[in-house]
């Protein structure tokens, strides 16, 4: 079983499904990010980090629209790096700024489980982020190891990437914010 498991197709299936796993995630914080702040928008914050949480959220788009901007945006660079990756296989080229991209998706994961914890309740995407990004993630990280196609260099020359990745996936709240009012 675990034989069948270090086969390039089955690498190729979790290089295509990390859009996919994605457009999952982000479908669930579409749908739910601006229920979430109409419930939280009258509520008396009870600490700093709810205050700040409840901040930023407002302020990356409150509404499913703008939400969905970003989300686009994201997919946009998700897509564009998952097909040259996925046609520069097996020869590893381009695993570097795949890398670096899937190192934010998968902490990202924490952010929603961490604002589930601090607002004691749902929070939009940590459904997702539970069932599908972490697993999927771990699976993908264990294979590419496994297969010698990351390893603990390329991860950590892949750190200030993934760090400089956060400012342009930004970049797609601040079209969603401008695009629709």
């Amino acid at each position: 079983m675990l034989g069948s498991l270090h086969e390039p197709f089955y690498v190729e299936i979790l290089i295509w499904l990390f859009p996919i796993a994605f457009m999952f995630h982000g479908l669930e914080e579409i749908i739910t990010v601006e229920s979430f702040m109409t419930n939280y928008k009258n509520k008396i914050p009870k600490s700093i980090l709810v205050k700040l949480t409840l901040s930023m959220k407002n302020k990356l788009g409150a509404k499913s629209a703008q939400h969905s901007v970003s989300i686009a945006w994201i997919l946009l660079y998700i897509s564009l790096t998952t097909i040259n990756t996925a046609i520069n296989f097996p020869t590893g080229e381009n695993f570097l700024l795949y890398t670096a991209i899937f190192n934010v998706f998968f902490l990202q994961a924490f952010s929603h489980i961490g604002q589930t914890i601090i607002f004691r309740g749902y929070t939009p995407g940590v459904i997702t982020a539970i069932f599908i990004v972490v697993p999927y993630s771990i699976l993908t990280y264990y294979l590419f190891f496994e297969m010698g196609l990351i390893d603990g260099y390329l991860l950590f020359k892949s750190i200030p990437l993934s760090i400089l990745m956060v400012p342009v996936f930004l970049i797609g709240n601040l079209l969603g914010r401008k695009l629709i009012r």
